[in-house]
């Protein structure tokens, strides 16, 4: 009773009007974006699911962006496209309407003359690989690489050709109804059967089921049975053209003027150029791999059918393209709608409009904003103030009732039951029958309010031209949390199921806070493709609708909230969202999951149950490659091509032409201009390039080495292909950087080397020839000179030896007239001193090194000159030398004999009165680092008492002394079971 009550709020003035103006996805091809010719008569998509169309204007190649026709110039045998068929073998057949049939492979085209030069219709493949071809004259098939006629039917014309899995054949004429062959042939005629009719038109197997098209209707047969299919009461020509079943088993049944029947589950849609359809005039049927559906028509070119998630409401009662500022639903679900122009509707069955025609508000009026408080009460908030409809009254507020301003863009109620309106000047509230505006309290208070969100925890926030502001204590304040974004324009607000919160700001983004713990704002650096927020909807299934400026998005709230990754899809007019800007409070979804979004053109739903991303990655085609950015013609530069799509093969290119342009397309029919690519060239980079639209990439400057061109491509629903489309060439060193250049130059160099080498050699050879000789010649110089030197030099310490000899001998002679025993003493003592030094020259020329001394040889001879001078028998004092084999110079030599003759001497004279026995020690040791030690040691009677006092007096121990420090030394005396003298000295190096 209350539905009907609710329907009579707005029809007190005039009742409404039905308009069935649900409008499908349809997207459009004419001549103007490169069609050859409008008629459009048969559709296939090849294995590079690339679409080709038979037109009157010849056979068009489509990508999804551009037409790449082929005529007659390109060598079919006629312009008049009237079929087409790919076999098995991906080869492609067309079928002309007056000239036969040409076969297209590897970028040429033939022309069979074994048919007859007539009108093509059908052309099918069986599954023994047998081709089979429906024409005006009779029905062929391919045998010994040329066509034969099939005589077991009649010679008449055939226009459609079926074949299954089974092995069946099935043929349709012209007008002699439909035959089956195989191992029960069978033929159906409108008098033996159900069918609507002996012409047929069309055939295909849907669901293990063969499906006829006549010009009387449909048909279908299942297990040898055929039925009629009744149509909707709609079809006022049934007469079919073609048939096609997409991606989602659905099959679509093309009528020659009544547009499209589409059938689902034994449900049967009809739709015309009311819903969409440029016209009701279809000619032919065709779907590819991604679901879409492609109409070709008589005399208006191409369609396509996408998106059937999308439904469009775009004719308003005569006003197309309406632009619907208001949405709201009745306590029912039932969608309400207001535009910018002042007109109302609601949504009734899900697919029809009612259109209110009232004059409650003056002509013009925006309605921003509905809410149906219950069954009796609706508010509608206008830019003309505030209206409150109920079945009794029509009761208007504006500034004079004390609203702050006679735009009101949206009013919520609060837990209390007080309403809260968001005006262009301020906040305002109702309780009872009283408005009163709320403000800061402070100068700071917003004007335009857009707004109101009343949260789970029944905080009021409220969104303005100035950012967000909350309800607290009866004033607005600004939030602390929010302090760190300067949001401006805050158009949406929305919640979702865990308490957060998300604040939509118009050109800066969506500011997310945190149920009781942090915030963070999601803009372009997020991912976000739009920031021109307009509109904000948490649906039931936990996503985040988002309406911009120019795109509808869909956030995915699970991925954000755990992972605060931005997963989303967007639609736009290329997705089948035709309504482009979304407007402000304008978002809803009814109780059965569809959502509703008012429009600049309208209203569009969305049916979650039917939206089906698009898994089909794009297909990738290499087009061309450049050199130098030029168009390149590879066989004029002698390289054999790929035949299908002429590029060169081995490519293997001069070390100066390495500036390379690859130019590649992906294929992907739903959304061209979608596509995004991502390449690299291995062996130049390792890293892939950045996502970009950019359909070319160029190298420069490469160097000699093998490269591999990798490239990928996604579709507008994020889908990447699987493996890389590679290419791979070579640029080819210059001749001296070839490795066969190199090891020549590498052998010629080696010879030359050797060559000089072994010259080199030869010189060296006989320099040192030359050298050895000069040094032969120079040596015995020096050793004569040397010679002579030694001569010198022994013959001088002959002289000296001889001349200390003379002294010696004078020494004696005069040692023999002295009486004073004293004086015999000392004459005695010079002459074992001078005898010291003749031994030593005695040595010199006696051996034939003149510059070193030897010390042992040296000392043995002094204590042996020492023992006849003193009358001394080795027997009684035995002689005990330790000497090391050290050699040293004259002078140090000399220095050391001396000490040792004098030490020698005092053992001699003192250490053993009276005739004893004993023995002498004279010992030479090397310590470290030049130091020595020499020590000479008797077992005789011992140093003195007063050793002290006469070695002040004893010349020779003052000789001693004076001697160890040239030497650097001292000199130590003790008394050690006799005498011992110790001296520790450093021979120079």
């Amino acid at each position: 009773m209350y539905l009907l009550r609710l329907s009579l709020l707005l029809c007190l003035l005039a009742p409404p009007h039905a308009v069935w103006s649900q409008q499908y996805n349809f997207r459009n091809w004419m001549l103007e974006d490169g069609l050859p010719q409008s008629q459009v008569n048969g559709m296939l998509q090849d294995d590079k699911k690339q679409l080709w169309l038979a037109t009157r204007g010849g056979v068009s190649k489509f990508d999804g962006s551009t037409f790449l026709t082929y005529t007659r110039q390109q060598g079919l045998s006629s312009n008049n496209i009237s079929c087409l068929f790919q076999d098995s073998r991906k080869r492609l057949w067309i079928g002309t309407s007056d000239h036969g049939l040409n076969l297209y492979t590897n970028q040429h085209f033939r022309h069979f003359n074994s048919l007859p030069d007539t009108g093509i219709l059908a052309v099918a493949e069986d599954a023994t690989g047998q081709i089979w071809v429906a024409t005006k004259k009779g029905l062929y098939f391919l045998a010994d690489n040329g066509f034969r006629l099939y005589s077991q039917l009649p010679l008449q014309p055939y226009t459609a050709l079926l074949t299954t899995p089974a092995g069946e054949v099935w043929v349709g004429s012209k007008t002699a109804g439909l035959y089956a062959l195989g191992k029960q042939p069978r033929h159906y005629t409108a008098a033996n059967s159900d069918l609507g009719s002996n012409s047929i038109t069309s055939l295909l197997l849907h669901q293990g089921q063969v499906w006829v098209g006549t010009q009387q209707g449909l048909a279908r047969i299942s297990k040898g049975k055929l039925t009629r299919q009744r149509l909707p009461r709609s079809v006022s020509s049934p007469a079919v053209s073609s048939f096609t079943q997409d991606q989602y088993g659905n099959l679509w049944i093309g009528l020659t003027t009544d547009g499209l029947l589409k059938l689902s589950n034994d449900s049967i849609t009809h739709i015309t150029r009311q819903n969409g359809l440029r016209t009701n005039h279809v000619t032919a049927l065709a779907s590819d791999t991604e679901g879409n559906v492609w109409i070709g028509t008589d005399g208006y070119g191409l369609q396509q059918y996408k998106a059937p998630w999308f439904v469009h409401y775009f004719d308003f009662a005569g006003n197309t393209e309406s632009r619907v500022t208001a949405l709201a639903q009745d306590m029912h679900g039932r969608v309400w709608l207001g535009t910018d122009d002042g007109h109302a509707a609601y949504v009734q069955d899900g697919n029809k409009l009612n259109w209110l025609y009232t004059d409650v508000w003056p002509v013009g009026t925006t309605l921003y904003n509905m809410w149906v408080q219950n069954s009796d009460n609706v508010w509608v908030c206008t830019s003309n103030g505030l209206w409150n409809l109920t079945p009794k009254t029509v009761r208007h507020y504006t500034v004079a009732d004390g609203l702050p301003s006679n735009t009101i863009y949206q009013c919520m109620p609060d837990s209390a039951g007080n309403l809260w309106f968001a005006t262009a000047n301020g906040v305002a509230t109702r309780t009872g029958n009283t408005f009163r505006q709320v403000t800061t309290g402070t100068a700071d208070s917003p004007q335009r309010v857009f707004c109101i969100l009343n949260d789970r925890k029944n905080n009021l926030w409220f969104g303005t031209e100035s950012g967000v502001y909350r309800l607290v204590s009866g004033k607005l304040q600004r939030p602390p949390e929010l302090s760190a974004y300067p949001m401006e324009e805050v158009t949406a607000m929305a919640e979702d199921k865990t308490g957060n919160l998300y604040f939509g700001a118009f050109n800066f983004g969506i500011v997310v806070l945190r149920a009781a713990k942090d915030s963070y704002l999601v803009n372009s650096g997020w991912g976000l493709p739009n920031e021109g927020v307009r509109n904000l909807y948490v649906d039931t299934a936990d996503n985040l609708w988002v309406g911009t400026s120019r795109n509808l998005l869909k956030i995915q709230l699970d991925s954000l909230r755990r992972k605060r990754k931005l997963s989303y899809r967007v639609f736009s007019y290329q997705d089948g969202f035709r309504g482009i800007e979304v407007g402000y409070n304008a978002i809803t979804q009814t109780p059965d999951g569809t959502m509703w979004f008012g429009t600049a053109k309208g209203l569009t739903k969305y049916l979650p149950q039917l939206d089906r991303p698009n898994k089909e990655c794009p297909q990738l085609l290499l087009t061309d490659i450049l050199l130098y950015q030029k168009p390149t013609e590879w066989r004029k530069l002698g390289y054999k091509t790929d035949s299908a799509s002429g590029l060169p093969l081995k490519l293997h290119l001069p070390f100066n032409q390495n500036h390379v342009t690859f130019s590649f397309h992906g294929i992907s029919l739903s959304s061209p201009t979608e596509v995004r690519y991502k390449y690299r060239l291995v062996g130049n980079e390792e890293q892939w390039s950045a996502v970009t639209r950019q359909t070319y990439a160029t190298y420069a400057n490469l160097g000699p080495g093998k490269y591999t061109f990798e490239l990928m491509a996604r579709n507008g629903d994020g889908i990447w292909t699987p493996q890389p489309l590679t290419y791979t060439f070579t640029i080819v060193p210059p001749i001296w950087r070839r490795e066969w250049f190199i090891g020549l130059m590498l052998l010629v160099l080696a010879g030359i080397i050797l060559s000089v080498v072994r010259l080199r050699e030869q010189n060296l050879v006989k320099m040192n020839s030359l050298l050895e000789m000069k040094v032969r010649h120079r040596t015995t110089m020096l050793e004569r000179k040397n010679l002579e030197k030694e001569t010198l030099l022994q013959e001088i310490h002959h002289r000296v030896k001889n001349n200390l000899q003379i002294v010696i001998s004078l020494v004696n002679l005069q040692a023999r007239h002295v009486e004073d025993p004293q004086t015999r003493d000392v004459m005695r003592a010079i002459q074992s001193r001078v005898r010291s030094m003749a031994i030593l020259h005695e040595r010199l020329y006696r051996h034939d090194d003149l510059g070193q001394i030897d010390l042992e040889d040296y000392f043995k001879g002094i204590c042996e000159s020492l023992y006849a001078a003193y009358g001394i028998d080795p027997a009684r004092i035995a002689l005990h030398l330790q000497i090391l084999p050290i050699k040293t110079d004259i002078d140090s030599a000399i220095t050391l004999g001396l000490i040792v003759n004098e030490l020698v001497s005092n053992s001699l004279k003192y250490a053993f009165p009276n005739e004893h026995n004993g023995a002498l020690w004279v010992s030479l040791k090397y310590n470290d680092n030049q130091h020595y030690t020499l020590v000479v040691a008797d077992n005789g009677k011992g140093l003195p008492d007063d050793f002290a006092s006469r070695k002040s007096q004893s010349f020779g121990l003052q000789l001693v002394s004076t001697l160890s420090r040239k030497l650097k030394g001292e000199m130590y005396f003790e008394n050690n079971n006799g005498t011992k003298s110790t001296l520790h000295f450093v021979l120079p190096s």
